[in-house]
């Protein structure tokens, strides 16, 4: 992770000591440990979190308002429902949101692209040590080379099987080995690791996950048997799709 996007996401962390940090957010203060700026900054936006903290734990509201706002309360009469009324109409729209929303935390968010792929391709992307070696074979000829540098699980999907590799790697990254090729003629990268020490799992089963890196780059991830394989590639999203698509059906 590069210091841009640890600083995107600390700056929206805020630390409670009840609470572990997420995986993402424990890479970007590591990433600070080593960033005098990116520290300063951190250390400063905590110590104001913790003055705005002191502030709003010290606020008491007096006991006479405390009463007079539940006296008033208890004198507005019922209202009877009334679908035209705009007080109602409010509540109702309140309500439909929150039915949505909830639906789509425990329907939608397996849809999104996950956190810890999101990390390994944005430590592939910085990595600064670099144990490639050539190859210069289609990508679907190379699970027999990675079976012998101990890489168990390289499946390139049939799509992309006859592009073209110049190198390759078997990178640690979070103690979990990750295969690597690369593919300059359509300048990307094939990765493929492990979706268990993650828990990532992609359904339906073959389908891809999307997402828009930065300015310059684009991801997919597809999840299968255990294996997940992403690509990473410059260019836009849409350029990704057609990439990944124009060959599969």
């Amino acid at each position: 992770m590069n210091v841009r996007n640890a600083r995107r996401l600390l700056v929206c962390y805020v630390a409670n000591p009840n609470v572990a940090p997420s995986p993402a957010v424990q890479k970007a203060l590591k990433v600070a440990a080593h960033s005098d700026d990116l520290r300063s900054e951190y250390e400063a936006q905590v110590e104001i979190d913790k003055k705005i903290l002191s502030t709003i734990k010290d606020i008491r509201i007096p006991e006479d308002l405390l009463i007079s706002l539940a006296a008033r309360v208890a004198a507005i009469p019922p209202r009877r429902f009334n679908p035209r009324d705009p007080a109602m109409a409010a509540v109702l729209i309140g309500f439909l949101l929150l039915i949505s929303v909830l639906t789509w935390n425990f329907l939608g968010r397996p849809a999104a692209f996950p956190s810890d792929a999101l990390g390994i391709a944005e430590e592939v992307l910085t990595f600064d040590e670099r144990p490639f070696e050539a190859v210069n074979q289609p990508a679907a000829s190379l699970e027999d080379w990675f079976v012998l540098k101990g890489f168990d699980g390289f499946d390139v999907p049939s799509q992309l099987e006859k592009y073209k590799a110049e190198d390759a790697a078997i990178l640690k990254i979070d103690n979990q080995p990750v295969a690597v090729i690369t593919v300059p003629d359509q300048y990307a990268q094939f990765i493929s690791f492990s979706s268990k020490p993650h828990e990532i799992s992609v359904s339906p089963k073959g389908s891809w996950r999307y997402l828009q890196l930065d300015t310059e780059n684009a991801l997919a991830l597809r999840e299968e048997d255990g294996m997940c394989f992403m690509v990473i590639r410059r260019g836009d999203l849409s350029e990704l799709k057609r990439f990944l698509e124009k060959d599969s059906n």
